[in-house]
């Protein structure tokens, strides 16, 4: 049994992550394709579009045999924490031989020696003879500037040019993390095609072109899969689209009084994950002429700090996400827990063996974690829970849904 798995945030499904799916059944001849994904809150620190069980539902149509969540606490955390968390996930199932990913150059060498997985053994002799622009040369210049302490997103924009190039920047990690992890798992990279992440143009092959028409009320049914267009109209207004706005309220509210404990000498700002000093200060100097969550966003933002790390420094503030709930080193921060969104019922054996190979307990109904998790994986299993129903309060207070807890919501299968 061959089993190849994707990390991915699905938001929302479109026509890339529909290729992505086929393209990694067809170049590794795997049996079944799992999908470890982001829940109700993404890694640039955003409530997703629509809600996990959505999207999971449209993973499973569009090629994915399984659908895993990673945990929040990952699925919103800076790159390195990100990408080691989902790739700890699926060496934790003791099943995954391949990790399928998109990548704007293509070039898997490329990106194992950006990694720090290969050394060039005499790059002087390989300027001479290729040329300044050749790839090896582009390859041993980023290669050069990460050993000098530059971080890979400046090192592959200043030799490349090309400054938005998200999925190469978390392939590198991917890769770093597989090889912390002393992980058979092989890295496999699809070109990405269809433009870069920021391009919103009809042929863009991207989430945030996406986002960006839904947001808008521009066509944008010719980017996602039909059945996702579909459903996505069926939900409209009733569960979807949800934005940072949506939670204006309930992050005023817990920032205040955040704030106020610390007036009592109780906890800091700079408890929370992602949260400086310097942003901490920000935040208190801008709550008195607080309107609303983005217009927050920017009064916090300064040239310092980009606003995806604004708006993961929030979040995790909304989700009571802290410092003391990762381990000192980024090694130590594996996955402790295998939650299941949702399978297909062709994947029955695939589930089987997920069983007796996981090397970290699996769960398949909420309610049942209390009693398989140990305390410390409980507690962070919470933090999921409290996500999901933060997300679902919300839907419930802008459109008027029923509320719906998380221990409530059964599998998707199809």
């Amino acid at each position: 049994m061959k089993v190849c798995a994707c990390i991915c945030e699905l938001n929302p499904f479109h026509n890339g992550h529909e290729y992505l799916f086929r393209e990694a059944r067809r170049l590794t001849g795997a049996d079944f394709i799992i999908a470890v994904m982001s829940g109700d809150f993404v890694q640039r620190g955003l409530p997703a579009i629509c809600d996990k069980y959505e999207r999971a539902r449209y993973a499973l149509m569009g090629g994915a045999d399984l659908v895993i969540e990673l945990p929040v606490m990952y699925a919103t955390a800076s790159a390195d924490y990100f990408a080691f968390g989902a790739v700890s996930a699926l060496t934790n199932m003791g099943l995954v031989d391949s990790l399928c990913f998109g990548s704007e150059c293509g070039d898997i060498d490329m990106l194992r020696s950006c990694a720090g997985l290969r050394e060039m053994k005499d790059p002087g002799l390989h300027i001479l003879s290729q040329g300044a622009d050749s790839e090896t040369t582009k390859n041993y210049k980023i290669t050069k500037l990460l050993k000098e302490g530059m971080s890979y997103a400046k090192a592959y924009s200043e030799v490349t040019g090309n400054a938005s190039a998200s999925n190469d920047m978390l392939a590198v990690r991917y890769i770093k993390s597989l090889d912390m992890l002393s992980s058979d798992i092989e890295p496999i990279c699809i070109k990405r095609t269809g433009g870069g992440y920021f391009d919103k143009s009809d042929g863009a092959l991207s989430a945030y072109a996406v986002r960006h028409r839904i947001f808008t009320g521009e066509p944008f049914a010719h980017m996602v899969p039909k059945y996702v267009s579909r459903s996505l109209e069926s939900i409209e207004r009733k569960s979807y689209p949800l934005r940072p706005g949506d939670f204006s309220i309930q992050l005023y509210t817990i920032i205040t009084k955040v704030i106020e404990d610390e007036e009592l000498g109780y906890g800091s700002l700079t408890d929370y994950m992602d949260v400086s000093a310097n942003i901490a200060g920000r935040i208190r100097s801008n709550i008195g002429r607080y309107r609303d969550y983005e217009s927050f966003v920017d009064g916090v933002h300064s040239k310092e700090y980009t606003k995806s790390r604004i708006y993961r420094a929030l979040v995790h503030i909304l989700l009571d996400i802290r410092k003391e709930d990762y381990p000192a080193e980024l090694d130590e921060c594996e996955v402790s827990y295998i939650r299941i969104l949702g399978f297909r019922r062709s994947s029955s054996g695939l589930l089987s063996q997920l069983k007796e190979s996981c090397m970290v307990p699996v769960i398949s109904k909420a309610g049942d974690a209390a009693s398989i998790l140990d305390e410390e994986a409980l507690y962070l299993f919470g933090k999921d829970v409290r996500a999901a129903n933060l997300y679902d309060r919300a839907c419930t207070f802008k459109f008027g849904k029923e509320p719906v807890h998380d221990f409530s919501r059964e599998l998707v299968i199809i």
